[in-house]
């Protein structure tokens, strides 16, 4: 019998052989793309629960000017950056604090924590279901929470609960996911409108059947696409697209440093806005509906984390060009709160409009520190 030599690596499976080859394929695709005119880019990862703290850094960026020539999203980023860069009906700073308004009233989410407003039941009568309310007259109208007070979300709020639960739901054993695709969204985004905007714009999604990272371009993006992208497990199953079967690509890469430096060779300002890589979020669950919610976060911690410090040390050769990395890369640190960290992953109002603050205030202060070189930053877009 010949004993086996210990190599200190895990052993290679057939699916890690060819990720790693078609990441290979992929490094010299965008080669024959890449571009060194761009020198700033905003990275905006995953995390549904606690993205309004993205949205009010965006909101800040916004009030200040600031302006990137590159925007690579991945997961929740991906939501929050095209509220940004192509909203609609509504102006960048209007739709990214009415994204507080997608969470739900204290009074109700005390008794009922789910997000009724964000996650619908599937199927086809469910789908003519939503048709049948949004039609009625003064619906939109009646459920627009922009400019009410605590009573008037309130109520708004608990007709929508009577709405959900009114809703008839196909949901059955062979399923793949337990909600509809984010239904609401070409009611917030125009798709018609992103391929218009001024930066590179992409959003990054894992293609199950080439086992490997497709960044969708801004040219392309449809609400297809964008389903692809957030085709979270579980809560929506693969995404079927243009023949392949899609993964919210924060599953795989949150951060999606390797497509965003190969394409954009000469980027010397890299910010990121990172709201899942910090071990804060790892705790204890308060109850087992927070652990369910804990089962998906926590695992993309380390990932996030991981990807973050591999890139800045193995492929950036550092954090600061003045010490040597090829550019410079810069953290918004989200100063939340100790006594706040149990309920970041909530979506009450009140940790809502929270997180929003908490974000537009950690903002405004990077720009006011080593942020505060975009503030002067030429874009080439």
């Amino acid at each position: 019998m010949t004993a086996s030599r210990h190599t200190g690596k895990p052993p290679s499976t057939p699916q890690a052989a060819r990720y790693a080859a078609n990441r290979q394929a992929k490094t010299a695709a965008n080669a024959r793309v890449a571009e060194e005119r761009s020198k700033t880019a905003l990275v905006l990862g995953g995390g549904a629960p606690n993205s309004a703290l993205m949205a009010g850094a965006l909101a800040a960026f916004e009030e200040r000017g600031v302006r990137f020539d590159v925007v690579s999203t991945s997961g929740a980023g991906a939501l929050v950056g095209l509220l940004w860069l192509a909203p609609k009906g509504a102006s960048p700073g209007e739709a990214l604090r009415n994204w507080v308004n997608a969470y739900v009233d204290d009074t109700i989410y005390g008794f009922f924590p789910v997000n009724y407003k964000v996650f619908f039941k599937p199927g086809r009568l469910a789908e003519q279901y939503r048709a049948w309310l949004d039609g009625l007259p003064g619906m939109g109208a009646f459920l627009d929470e922009s400019h009410v007070g605590s009573w008037g979300r309130l109520w708004r709020d608990w007709a929508q609960l009577v709405f959900a639960t009114l809703s008839p739901s196909a949901l059955n054993w062979f399923d793949v996911g337990l909600c509809a695709r984010v239904p609401f969204v070409e009611s917030i985004v125009d798709f018609a409108r992103i391929k218009r905007i001024a930066p590179y714009f992409y959003l990054n999604a894992y293609n199950l059947t080439h086992q490997i990272i497709d960044d969708f371009p801004k040219e392309v993006i449809t609400p297809d696409h964008f389903r692809a992208a957030f085709a979270f497990p579980f809560i929506y199953g693969p995404y079927p697209l243009a023949g392949c079967e899609y993964y919210e690509g924060a599953t795989r890469d949150p951060l999606n440093f390797k497509d965003l430096t190969e394409k954009h060779t000469g980027l010397e300002t890299i910010v990121v806005l990172d709201v899942l890589g910090t071990d804060a979020l790892i705790r204890k669950p308060r109850n087992i509906y927070d652990s369910w919610v804990l089962s998906m976060i926590v695992p993309l911690v380390k990932t996030a984390e991981d990807n973050l410090e591999l890139f800045a040390l193995k492929h950036n050769g550092g954090w600061r060009r003045g010490e040597g990395a090829k550019a410079d890369l810069l953290v918004v640190p989200f100063d939340v709160p100790e006594r706040d960290l149990p309920e970041v992953l909530d979506w009450s109002h009140s940790n809502g409009k929270r997180l929003f603050e908490i974000g537009h205030r950690s903002a405004h202060a990077f720009l006011e520190g080593e942020g505060a070189v975009l503030l002067d930053a030429p874009v080439s877009r």
